[in-house]
């Protein structure tokens, strides 16, 4: 049987891994030979994600419906998981509820439960349950995908900012509490992320945002795969509880920041 489980793919699972980041990062490691677990709020849509991923890579994979509201749904599906594909190897959590314009003034109970739920209880009890089938094996790698936000902040995003200070807390202590079993836990700390919300302004909008980033463009799902990669592979073997910011530059400005005065200085 440990012949036979060493010749199977190593393994993901990415939750919210229909779309965006979660797609890129799908992408990515199937990309590299990894079968496939990804979830999603329908499940027409994990199907097709996961038929598309087996027919353009020819590796195996299964999409799941999966709310992070539901701890029992989480075991359930990481159950079957096991099952379908024997071993987990790295697990990605990208699904987040994004609290928009929920201010701490004006903030409901249910907004509040709402982002707890997601952001919080529901990625603790995924990380659980990843860890509890990594530890059958070989160990594996942890990635969760946090925000600069848990740093700095807008106006109306209280809720949200919580929520990802409690990721970045989580992921030193699951490098502490599961090290002894070489899991490793590691957080993507991300900047603005190029997604359909994208699509939907004016091109003089998103001028206008990327100007803020000194590298000047927002970050792509790509860019956030590749730091997943490294973090959720050997290529980290070492690195553990600790932040990959992927942020455009935004985490460094002290103020707005200026292009005119760096293009000023050039002259």
């Amino acid at each position: 049987m440990k012949g036979e489980e060493k010749l199977k793919n190593k393994v993901l699972f990415v939750s919210g891994g229909t779309r965006n980041t979660g797609l890129a990062v799908a992408e990515k490691f199937a990309g590299e030979g990894y079968d496939v677990a990804l979830t999603s709020r329908s499940q027409e849509e994990a199907n097709k994600t996961a038929a598309e991923l087996v027919q353009k890579y020819g590796i195996h994979a299964k999409g799941y419906e999966l709310s992070l509201r539901s701890v029992a749904k989480i075991r359930e599906v990481f159950a079957d998981v096991a099952g379908e594909f024997g071993r987990l190897d790295c697990f990605v959590a990208v699904s987040a509820n994004l609290g928009m314009d929920m201010d701490i003034l004006h903030s409901t109970e249910d907004q509040y439960d709402d982002v707890m739920d997601v952001n919080v209880k529901g990625n603790y009890f995924c990380c659980q349950q990843a860890a509890l089938l990594m530890k059958k094996h070989d160990g594996g790698s942890i990635v969760l995908i946090g925000s600069c936000h848990y740093k700095a902040t807008i106006w109306g995003r209280s809720l949200y900012t919580t929520s990802k200070g409690a990721i970045a807390s989580l992921t030193r202590s699951l490098a502490i509490e599961l090290g002894v079993w070489g899991i490793r836990a590691n957080c993507i700390v991300a900047g603005s992320i190029h997604t359909d919300r994208w699509d939907s302004a004016t091109a003089e909008e998103n001028d206008k945002r990327r100007a803020n980033y000194p590298v000047g463009r927002e970050a792509y799902g790509v860019d956030l795969a590749n730091g997943v990669w490294y973090l959720g592979t050997e290529l980290s073997g070492a690195v553990t509880g600790t932040d990959l910011t992927i942020d455009s530059g935004i985490g460094v400005c002290l103020l707005p920041y200026d292009k005119g005065a760096a293009l000023w200085a050039e002259k």
